[in-house]
């Protein structure tokens, strides 16, 4: 079944360390996936902050989703989101299409330019530029740093060529090769891309999760154009975040055009984005403000608190929370489904990860609308 033709909702099984004093080996994230697919989530997925500070990736997540593979059969197998234009975009292409292999097919790259402090940044980019030789110049990390999303856009490009085409040289901006090619790796059809966008700015002032604020982007949406135009020419997706359901409609729609403009479609080497999808912090509890607490406890501690505060601002919860009562959080997602999202990335807000797994998935996904919309011709 194509990506975009049923409901997939997934659970974060932890491959990170400073989530709320805690730290996950590898072996309690493959358990949490073995118990995630016994469950009846339809995904997994593993996050990505190489070169972080509180949410230091702990094992790389390409890694760790082939281990995954190995050890389950039907759960779909999700970043949310990777980095991939902090490492080789060639070893990338490489690494997925093995893991998109291992798993028969069930892997989906979440993939966007990352988000946080410019200390988190500057790690990223300074990881990226370490083999710098005499001329420190010649990669220069504030360089990266300035030009991020065209070197994101970049870096999905040659991944989507290696997985598409037999054998091509690159002349990019960033990336510039000989003849290349995936050979026996390439796979029978590309894997899809879901590329993360947007950003909700507090009222009150900076968090942590971004880098800047002023009182014209307080209380916004951010979703420029140049993310916009990466998703309509690289992505199968949008892998979204804070939207209401109004603003959802409105962005998508403006990506669907762009596309058209540029002429993804069925004829393209790779089509124009399908698949809607939605990112949220979870917590299910028979009290709406007890659950509502988990989350921003949670944002709080995964992020570090907002500059001059002490815990995640109530605005950003807002945006950022699928929280209340089982019956509460499944008619959220019915409403983001009637509008065509069809896959969910649920971080689990709370310490006991595998006991609010369980919760959500006897109190919430029994509710849940299954049945996909009729897209318009």
């Amino acid at each position: 079944m194509a990506l975009g033709d049923e409901i997939i909702i997934g659970s974060s099984i932890n491959n990170t360390m400073g989530i709320t004093g805690k730290s996950y080996d590898i072996l309690q994230l493959l358990h949490a996936a073995r118990e995630a697919e016994a469950m009846g989530f339809d995904a997994v997925w593993v996050h990505d902050a190489l070169g972080g500070r509180r949410t230091t990736a702990a094992y790389c997540p390409i890694g760790a989703l082939t281990a995954v593979a190995a050890q389950t059969s039907r759960i779909k197998l999700c970043t949310g989101i990777l980095i991939p234009q902090i490492r080789n975009p060639v070893h990338v292409a490489q690494q997925w299409a093995t893991l998109w292999e291992v798993s028969e097919g069930r892997a989906i790259m979440g993939a966007g330019t990352g988000a946080g402090k410019n200390t988190i940044y500057k790690r990223q980019f300074d990881a990226l530029a370490t083999v710098r030789g005499a001329d420190k110049d010649a990669l220069n990390p504030e360089q990266f740093f300035k030009r991020r999303t065209a070197l994101f856009s970049e870096c999905l490009d040659v991944m989507n060529r290696l997985w598409t085409e037999d054998k091509f040289p690159y002349d990019g901006q960033f990336y510039k090769f000989g003849p290349m090619t995936l050979g026996v790796a390439r796979p029978a059809e590309k894997p899809p891309v879901l590329v993360g966008g947007g950003i909700y700015i507090p009222v009150g002032g900076v968090g942590a999760h971004h880098y800047s604020w002023s009182e014209e982007l307080a209380g916004k949406l951010m979703m420029g154009p140049k993310i916009r135009r990466v998703i309509a020419e690289q992505g199968d997706g949008w892998l979204a975040v804070h939207p209401t359901t109004d603003e959802y409609g409105d962005i998508w729609s403006d990506v669907q055009n762009i596309a058209k403009d540029a002429g993804k479609g069925s004829n393209s080497v790779y089509g124009g984005p399908s698949v809607m999808g939605m990112n949220w912090f979870a917590n299910c509890d028979d009290d709406t403000r007890t659950a509502w607490e988990g989350v921003q406890n949670q944002l709080t501690d995964f992020h570090g608190p907002p500059q001059g505060g002490d815990k995640a601002a109530p605005d950003l919860v807002d945006r950022w929370a699928l929280s209340g009562t089982g019956k509460e959080m499944a008619d959220k997602i019915n409403r983001y489904i009637e509008l065509g999202v069809t896959v969910f990335q649920l971080v689990i807000a709370s310490s006991d990860q595998l006991g609010m797994m369980r919760k959500i998935a006897e109190e919430v996904l029994p509710h849940v609308n299954r049945q996909v919309p009729v897209k318009a011709p």
